[in-house]
């Protein structure tokens, strides 16, 4: 689900204003195997990352930043995908605006996604094939998916489940991967029971 969600456009209605942009980088967490993964650590982000695929899964990070999550696994699975950054496509006057003037990339990192984007801790458990003020369209080809490490984390290291759009400037400074494909990307799957360190 991370590789397919690259290149998809979300767009964002509300408060009167409309903002669209480009996915182009995730991560993606699995359930308690992932020793990264909150469904090992968090008693909510368990149940979160249990719940329907195509919920959204929002908390803070760090106390300051909101981070979005769209709930995605097999069933009686767990697992979900972090949104780490969006290329902007509309609205980025209300995006600069959200971000402030000494914003250098409007929506690269989860913190500044949501900023730019304008989405809320409160929409946690929304459903994204139902809600209206929040949408993603057909997903258009990158020319290079990389594949690395996920930032941020002290554990779940080996897994190089970020991926991103290796010719998008507005991907996180950390731009080190290697070119994989959708079937590259089912092989780094564990299978039931293998850990993820």
């Amino acid at each position: 689900m991370a590789f397919d969600l690259l290149g998809h456009e979300v767009t964002v209605e509300r408060d009167g204003a409309r903002v669209s942009g480009r996915i182009v980088e995730v991560e993606a967490y699995a359930g308690p195997e992932d020793a990264a993964s909150h469904a090992g650590r968090y008693r909510a982000g368990s149940a979160a990352l249990a719940s329907s695929p195509g919920l959204l899964y929002m908390y803070r990070s760090y106390g300051i930043h909101a981070m979005w999550n769209i709930v995605a696994h097999e069933p009686n699975q767990l697992g979900a995908v972090l949104i780490r950054a969006v290329e902007p496509m509309a609205g980025e006057a209300v995006m600069r605006e959200r971000r402030g003037p000494k914003a250098k990339r409007l929506a690269s990192g989860p913190g500044s996604v949501c900023q730019a984007l304008g989405l809320r801790l409160s929409d946690d458990g929304a459903d994204v094939f139902a809600i209206d003020w929040l949408r993603l369209s057909a997903r258009s080809a990158c020319d290079v998916v990389l594949a690395g490490p996920r930032i941020g984390i002290t554990r779940g290291l080996s897994a190089p489940w970020r991926v991103f759009d290796g010719g998008s400037p507005d991907v996180s400074a950390h731009r080190h991967g290697s070119p994989v494909d959708r079937d590259m990307i089912g092989a780094l799957i564990p299978g039931p029971g293998e850990r993820i360190p």
